[in-house]
C-alpha cells in the first residue's frame, strides 16, 4: 500500500470495550490479510495442542481465552479477505 492510499479500518469483533481499540485495514493486500489470518489460526491450533499438557482449570481457561481471541481475529481477517476477493471477481 502506498502512502496515498487511505486505510479502511474495520473494528475487530472481539473488542471487549465500549469503544473499539483494535482494527484491521480492509484495504490491506490479499496476501497480507491471508498471512495475518494464517498466523492467528496457526497460533490457536498450537494452543489447542498445548491443552493436552495443561495441568489445571486455570491453565485451561487462560488457553481457551487466548484461542478465542486468535480465532476471532483470524475469522475477521478471512471475512475481509473473502469480501475483497468477491469484489475483485465481480
Amino acid at each position: 500500500m502506498t502512502r496515498t492510499e487511505i486505510c479502511n479500518l474495520v473494528p475487530l469483533t472481539r473488542n471487549d470495550t465500549d469503544h473499539p481499540v483494535l482494527y484491521l485495514d480492509a484495504n490491506a493486500s490479499l496476501s497480507d490479510l491471508y498471512t495475518c489470518a494464517q498466523q492467528r489460526i496457526g497460533a490457536a491450533h498450537n494452543l489447542l495442542e498445548i491443552l493436552d499438557c495443561a495441568s489445571g482449570a486455570q491453565d485451561v481457561a487462560q488457553i481457551r481465552f487466548a484461542i478465542g481471541l486468535l480465532l476471532s481475529d483470524g475469522c475477521d481477517l478471512l471475512r475481509t479477505l473473502g469480501d475483497k476477493s468477491q469484489a475483485l471477481n465481480a
